[in-house]
């Protein structure tokens, strides 16, 4: 990636191999149960090979795309004995499916990726990993991480520029930091099969250092409703779709504040296609707002969870169209020995009720569909819309 305005190609045809093997691994993988407290029923035996989700999301017309997201990524703690022992690609061994129906694929990457530095003073927690793990991210098909977050910083400076370097080097794009306010600010766009898709990222949880300034590293700020809007425009000018991302709400806090929705819907008068929340550290439920899809917190993924609450996750699979949403697909989850399971049976279907009922607490109709739960956009006003198996 040359700028923060560079387009990346992806090869398609590669990512889809690479899963296949994995999805193939996988049936013969027993997982176990809990890290820090993680793990629960219908972990040990979840697998990448249920039923329907082999297949692709197919984007069917040049004005579709599909977008598949997880939620924050964190290296360091307790995931990174796992990745010394098993490799970078073990915390992706079921995750990277969900990954490989996407047209594009995004996290919240919310560690350093450095061996330098040292912990930054005033903080509980701080958390750096291994440079190689931006190896294994490639590998498992993600295309674009946020860095506009609390804990992008944690090792000082020296460590952020290193993350960014290192992310670089594996073709990965970032979007909500840079070596200054203008990069922070500046959308990264990726091509989608000849579609461009803008990412933008805001932190409302804003440590002292932590933002971008005109001359020194640092993340892009949430604060300014009129900045993030003005933001967002610009890079709708320069794009087909735009995804944004907020770092914002309460830890542990299972539905959103009217801070959050405020902004969301902010977000979508400005252009913004798709909303993407982290740092409550446990999932929020889904709004559809003038159809376009907001996902308030994705909760962890790649992490060291500390409480079970914070062990269920999802991730989700969103065909956008030019009215907006297509469809969406929320794949339920659950974080066994640090790394994000595909969840199977009853312990699928009783997560997805509960994702179900904090989505009807935001008027936002979730359908169980055997082990998937799906979000219907509008109905189709174009041929050609893509559709979620």
């Amino acid at each position: 990636m040359k700028n923060r305005e560079s387009v990346l190609s992806h090869h398609r045809s590669a990512r889809l191999a690479v899963a296949a093997v994995i999805a193939v691994a996988a049936l013969t993988l027993t997982l176990t149960a809990g890290c820090s407290g993680g793990g629960g029923a219908g972990a040990t035996t979840a697998s990448t090979t249920q039923p329907g989700f082999a297949t692709k999301l197919k984007s069917e017309a040049s004005n579709t795309v599909s977008l598949a997201a997880g939620g924050d990524v964190n290296f360091g703690d307790g995931v990174t004995p796992y990745i010394t022992s098993d490799g970078v690609d073990y915390p992706w061994t079921s995750a990277s499916a969900v990954f490989a129906q996407g047209d594009v694929s995004f996290v919240n990457l919310e560690c350093c990726l450095s061996t330098g530095g040292s912990p930054v003073g005033g903080k509980e927690f701080t958390f750096e990993g291994p440079p190689d793990a931006a190896v294994g991210m490639k590998q498992a098909g993600i295309d674009v991480v946020s860095m506009a977050n609390n804990h992008s910083k944690d090792y000082g400076a020296q460590a952020f520029v290193d993350t960014l370097n290192n992310l670089k080097a594996q073709g990965i794009a970032y979007c909500g930091a840079g070596m200054n306010s203008t990069e922070a600010y500046s959308p990264a766009i990726l091509d989608a099969h000849g579609r461009k898709v803008a990412f933008v990222a805001f932190s409302n949880i804003v440590p002292d250092g932590w933002p971008a300034t005109a001359t020194s590293p640092g993340c892009a700020v949430g604060w300014s409703t009129s900045k993030v809007a003005q933001t967002i425009s610009e890079a709708k000018a320069k794009a087909d779709f735009v995804v944004a991302s907020f770092h914002w709400g309460i830890e542990l806090a299972t539905s959103p504040g009217g801070d959050q929705r405020s902004l969301a819907h902010a977000a979508i008068d400005a252009g913004a296609d798709l909303v993407l929340g982290h740092h409550p550290h446990v999932v929020q439920g889904f709004e559809v707002y003038k159809n376009r899809l907001i996902a308030y917190s994705l909760g962890n993924f790649v992490f060291s969870p500390p409480h079970e609450i914070s062990a269920k996750t999802v991730s989700i699979l969103v065909a956008l169209n030019k009215n907006g949403l297509r469809q969406a697909k929320v794949v339920p989850m659950v974080i066994s020995s640090c790394r994000p399971v595909i969840l199977t049976g009853q312990a699928a279907v009783s997560w997805l009720a509960t994702v179900q009922g904090y989505c009807t607490q935001l008027g936002t109709r979730l359908d169980m569909r055997g082990e998937r739960g799906f979000i219907e956009g509008a109905p189709e006003t174009a041929a050609g819309s893509a559709n979620v198996k």
